[in-house]
């Protein structure tokens, strides 16, 4: 009788896999987690689930992730990938006005909405957070606190230029996203995305900056 390949060996029904840059085999995981999260709930999620989806053996996966609540961490950090990226510190002499504020905040946010794994992640985050709530307080501590502290300064330098006019915005600097927090409830309850809608929103968004803070 043949003896039996080890499964760890590629067979002509299952080729080797392709070894992948880490930052690509990474995201190729968290997308298949929150594919698997998304439909069993992180509660009933396995890691055994993320390797099947991810086209991966478990070992695989445990070689980026040591555990499921490590991957929800890192889901909830991507989310906010999109408000950073390709955004470089501002140049110390720069003016910091509406106009500013609006290409380093606002437009990202609004960008990020269109992007499907933004309302699957806000949805999994709302179901099984209370699940999680020490990940959710690290994220918050380590992603989300350092970016509304990114905003306030942002805030306190214009208006130290005196391009910025001071006001409840810059004593609560969190409300700079607030037109934009709505607008993503709006995308979880409505399940996609109006596109014309969402635009209508953008502008109100920055017409509440402008009369808020031009002076």
């Amino acid at each position: 009788m043949t003896p039996e390949l080890p499964t760890d060996q590629p067979t002509p029904e299952r080729p080797a896999r392709q070894r992948l840059p880490a930052t690509v085999r990474v995201t190729q995981i968290l997308d298949a987690a929150l594919r698997v999260f998304s439909d069993k709930g992180f509660a009933a999620a396995r890691m055994d689930d993320v390797a099947a989806a991810a086209g991966l053996s478990k070992g695989g996966v445990y070689t980026h992730f040591t555990s499921k609540e490590e991957i929800f961490g890192a889901l909830l950090t991507r989310l906010m990938l999109p408000l950073h990226a390709n955004r470089p510190p501002l140049h110390p002499d720069t003016a910091v006005t509406v106009d500013v504020l609006v290409d380093q905040v606002v437009a990202p946010m609004y960008e990020s909405f269109g992007d499907p794994a933004t309302a699957l992640t806000l949805r999994l985050m709302l179901a099984d957070g209370a699940r999680a709530q020490q990940l959710v307080g690290q994220w918050r501590e380590m992603v989300v606190e350092p970016y509304l502290a990114d905003i306030e300064q942002l805030l306190q330098r214009g208006a130290a230029q005196g391009h910025l006019r001071r006001g409840v915005l810059l004593r609560e600097p969190r409300l700079v996203l607030s037109p934009g927090v709505h607008s993503m409830l709006e995308l979880l309850v409505q399940g996609q995305l109006d596109a014309t809608a969402m635009e209508r929103q953008r502008k109100a968004h920055i017409a509440m900056l402008r009369e808020l803070l031009e002076p």
